[in-house]
């Protein structure tokens, strides 16, 4: 029998995961190892999670999951991370918690900010917004700094039990606590955040103070805010942006349209 390339092995898995293609291959690639004892590496395991994460195979996840205990005596950070990001978008949360709890390798060089971001997202991405805020202030007083990502997740856990208050109080951290520079996607979640409550002079206020041109996706979810909550004059200054950016967009007209028959003006 010819010797086993684990470095080819690994570098056509990690390939089949990014491009999220050739699922059979790969898992045959893999139980193959699997079943001629070939011990299975650190980045074999992450990118067998990635791939069963992309595919919504969470069946087979919980098998590569078992592996993981055979083959690594401990979830080092990147592995606990993989682990994590696949439970939690299969919304086991749960199973992402367990793993979160006891992961072995919590010191300062590997317990990062990665780590507690997976955790966060996946409570912000299934509504457990209390559970997304404790973690983030327990983050805070282990001294571990937030990235652009748990920004992200913690507007998206506001967002949905409308905490216009405490997104404001994050997005504000973020920017003179952390000197986090807001990129568009923040701007976009907290615009989201606020026109779903209403608060449409603040919404309006952010747009216009973003330090890049606010997208048509920006102006287009204010807009249709206006419209939800028959705010004529927002509505107007919303399609003006969007008018001069896409012109030939048809949805736009119709959306302000509504917004003049609402108000007695159509």
């Amino acid at each position: 029998m010819k010797k086993i390339d684990i470095i080819s092995c690994s570098a056509l898995i990690m390939r089949y995961a990014r491009q999220g293609k050739g699922i059979d291959g790969c898992m045959n690639l893999f139980f193959e190892l699997n079943r001629l004892h070939v011990e299975i590496n650190s980045v074999i395991l992450c990118s067998m999670l990635s791939l069963c994460s992309k595919s919504a195979l969470l069946s087979l996840g919980r098998q590569v999951h078992t592996l993981t205990l055979k083959y690594q005596n401990k979830h080092d950070v990147a592995l606990g991370n993989s682990l994590i990001a696949m439970y939690t978008k299969a919304g086991e949360i749960e199973a992402a918690k367990r793993i979160f709890h006891h992961m072995e390798e919590k010191n300062e060089i590997s317990w990062t900010s990665m780590i507690w971001t997976s955790m966060i997202s996946g409570y912000g991405v299934h509504g457990h917004t209390e559970n997304a805020i404790s973690l983030y202030k327990k983050m805070e007083l282990q001294g571990i700094y937030p990235n652009h990502i748990t920004v992200l997740s913690l507007f998206s856990a506001c967002s949905h039990t409308g905490l216009t208050s405490q997104g404001w109080e994050f997005f504000h951290n973020m920017v003179r606590k952390y000197k986090i520079c807001p990129l568009s996607k923040h701007y976009a979640c907290m615009v989201d955040l606020l026109v779903r409550e209403g608060c449409l002079e603040e919404a309006h206020s952010l747009i216009c103070r973003e330090k890049v041109n606010p997208s048509a996706s920006l102006w287009g979810s204010h807009l249709g805010a206006c419209s939800v909550h028959e705010h004529m004059h927002h509505g107007e200054l919303a399609a003006k942006n969007l008018f001069s950016m896409n012109p030939q967009e048809p949805a736009n007209y119709v959306v302000l349209a509504n917004i003049y028959a609402l108000a007695g003006l159509w």
